[in-house]
């Protein structure tokens, strides 16, 4: 099995489509880190995680998915790969959510 959980802060409003008897809820979480580098200056970097969540039709979960809101995620993570704008080829991370809880 592979999991993994990630803390953030919404980086947009949720968006949902349904998809037959479900909805899937898409939205990005921006989590930030720090480290020292080489000369021991702090350095803050900031990854974003594109997240998907399939939930049952009723549910009103995406009111709540709201830009600037502090979430934890636990689910299974997949590596994309995509090609950008200017021909490079790019990856992203993104997260099937298992488990939702708001923070804060």
């Amino acid at each position: 099995m592979l999991k993994m959980i990630v803390a953030g802060v919404l980086g947009n409003d949720a968006e949902e489509r349904e998809v037959g008897n479900s909805k899937v809820i898409n939205f990005n979480v921006a989590v930030s880190m720090d480290y020292k580098d080489k000369e021991g200056k702090k350095v803050e970097k900031t990854e974003w995680v594109r997240a998907s969540m399939w939930r049952d039709p009723n549910s009103k979960v995406t009111e709540y998915l709201k830009k600037g809101k502090r979430v934890l995620l636990e689910g299974t993570p997949e590596a994309e790969a995509y090609q950008s704008k200017e021909g490079e080829v790019r990856s992203a991370l993104s997260l099937r959510v298992k488990d939702l809880e708001f923070m804060g």
